[in-house]
């Protein structure tokens, strides 16, 4: 905590301008591009949801893509019934956000997203706050629904990002190891550390500690 993982993801989008260093979209500095051209090509999952509460989950998916003039309104409807079909949140077009889970919420947050079809996924801690039942669950639905997008991804709970191509470990808002999980474990270092803290703690809940 507190090391700079969910700065670096903003800085990615221009939620916060970085001041030092390169960030590269589509060979070019992302400074450099047209900042809403940016961030339609990067959807973003935030760790709190930030879903309108005043709007229906279906209105909360088709209120970018129409506000943008990306798609019409019946267009942005057939979208968003198609992805809350894809993750079993159909029958939950018409209601409002606080009548969901946590769970749910993060699928309708990963929903939304999606929707403007982003080259660029942002997931910026989004299974905190579930059970690693859910998890394994968002985690499922993710795979199904990315279309091959370039997902970046931060966590706490190495469950979560074990998979991905590379893993990059921040320490004091610096990269101290970088590789995949295998490589990571087998150099016994930082990452080593952790995973094997956090298989202790699963193996002291699973006997009841």
């Amino acid at each position: 905590s507190g090391c700079g993982k969910s700065t670096f993801l903003r800085c990615l989008n221009r939620l916060e301008e970085p001041d030092g260093g390169h960030v590269i979209f589509n060979g070019k500095e992302v400074t450099d591009h047209d900042i809403d051209h940016v961030r339609q090509k990067m959807g973003m999952v935030f760790q709190h949801f930030n879903l309108f509460p005043h709007l229906t989950v279906k209105k909360n998916i088709t209120l970018a893509p129409v506000r943008l003039g990306l798609m019409k309104q019946p267009e942005a409807d057939k979208k968003a019934m198609e992805l809350l079909e894809r993750i079993g949140l159909a029958d939950k077009a018409d209601t409002y956000p606080n009548m969901l889970s946590g769970g749910q919420k993060q699928r309708l947050s990963l929903a939304r997203a999606l929707a403007d079809n982003p080259s660029i996924l942002i997931m910026d801690d989004t299974t905190s706050a579930v059970d690693m039942e859910t998890e394994a669950e968002i985690q499922k639905h993710l795979k199904e629904m990315d279309g091959g997008k370039t997902i970046v991804a931060i966590a706490h709970r190495i469950s979560s990002v074990k998979d991905s191509d590379l893993i990059l470990v921040l320490e004091h808002g610096r990269i101290v190891e970088r590789g995949t999980h295998a490589e990571l474990v087998a150099a016994h270092g930082r990452y080593w550390d952790i995973y094997h803290k956090q298989l202790g703690l699963q193996s002291g809940v699973a006997q009841g500690f």
